[in-house]
Parts: structure tokens; C-alpha cells; sequence
């Protein structure tokens, strides 16, 4: 397999981030780290790509705002309300 050098400029932010994800995941190095966000993101399913996640927390902003939200003592009691 060959390999491609890519060379980018990113914003301390996002480097703070890709140190952070290395520590998590146990990676040796940056490239590390950064191959393997590349390959989760290339891995990730149509739908969650093309989603409206800002929409969909809007949504949910207004819900819990409104009151519509449901407590619960107990997993169990949460699951068995989904079940519904």
C-alpha cells in the first residue's frame, strides 16, 4: 500500500484536541492520532454524516425548555418507558 505526505496548518485548539484523542487512544505520535480520526471519520455512516445535529439539539433545547422531559429512579424504570 502506498502512502501520501500531507502537510496541514491547524489551530492550537484543534492540536490541543488531536493530543488529547493520542492519550486516549494510547498512540505513539500525532500522526498516529491523526490517522486514526481520519479513518473514524471515513468510517462513519451516511446518516450520521448528513444529519442536522444543530436542528436536532434546537429541537431538544426546546423540549426541555417546554418541560418535556421525563425523570426516572431506576434504569429499569427508563427502559421500560421506552418500551412503551
Amino acid at each position: 500500500m502506498g502512502t501520501c505526505v500531507l502537510k496541514i496548518s491547524l489551530s492550537d485548539d484543534m492540536v490541543e484536541e488531536i493530543e488529547k484523542h493520542k492519550k486516549l487512544r494510547r498512540k505513539q505520535n500525532i500522526e498516529e492520532a491523526v490517522i486514526d480520526l481520519i479513518d473514524y471519520a471515513l468510517k462513519l455512516p451516511r446518516y450520521f454524516i448528513k444529519f442536522d445535529w444543530e436542528k436536532a439539539e434546537d429541537e431538544a433545547d426546546r423540549e426541555i425548555a417546554s418541560g418535556k422531559t421525563e425523570s426516572f429512579d431506576t434504569v429499569e424504570d427508563f427502559i421500560t418507558d421506552l418500551k412503551k
